[in-house]
């Protein structure tokens, strides 16, 4: 790799890991009771509104704390305002179950103060109305008359894409690895083998 090269990754690495560090802003719940979560990331959104891509999946990611110990089942709640009218989000029974979606390797059951992130997949119809929309997530205990463990508020934004979903993160990749030429195992092998001989 040229020095020119590993410069150009110097400066793109500490803005690869800003992107990926930074955190979406959010609001409490209107019942200032529920507890917010510690944390909320909404794809790769930091700042609001966040935009919500028709035909595509929001990838949601909700680091909370447990509320009681031996936390078996808690479920996610969706609920989305547009034009003053509130809907529920039809989730499905896989999607809105928490204990099966946490990340790194935590698992139900949980005890009080357990701090764990859930992620939520959240699909936006092609059909999705093209107009700010006001998020509302609620996690639920299940077993405990539903209470609301964590609850958050987040504007977001439905667009359709200019560009078929999956598409541009693909391209930006390509472009990244092709500029800077990072070198794969065949070119070590090569620069080993030719300094042998």
């Amino acid at each position: 790799m040229t020095s020119f090269k590993k410069f150009c990754l110097c400066l793109m690495l500490p803005l690869m890991w800003t992107l990926v560090a930074a955190n979406t802003p959010f609001r409490q719940c209107a019942d200032s009771s529920y507890p917010m979560p510690l944390m909320v990331q909404i794809d790769d959104c930091d700042a609001l509104p966040c935009d919500l891509w028709k035909g595509s999946e929001a990838k949601i990611d909700i680091q909370f704390v447990a509320t009681r110990n031996s936390m078996h089942r808690l479920s996610a709640e969706v609920h989305l305002t547009s034009l003053g009218v509130t809907i529920p989000f039809d989730l499905d029974s896989s999607r809105k179950d928490v204990c099966n979606n946490l990340l790194h390797g935590a698992y139900c059951p949980l005890d009080a103060g357990e701090d764990v992130t859930y992620e939520l997949l959240l699909p936006i119809a092609s059909n999705q109305p093209e107009v700010p929309t006001r998020l509302e997530v609620r996690l639920l205990d299940t077993e405990n008359e539903n209470r609301v463990v964590s609850c958050f508020l987040a504007d977001t934004r439905v667009k359709k894409p200019s560009l078929p979903y999956g598409f541009l993160p693909a391209l930006k990749a390509n472009w990244l690895f092709n500029t800077l030429e990072l070198p794969t195992a065949d070119d070590e092998d090569e620069g080993g083998n030719g300094g042998g001989g």
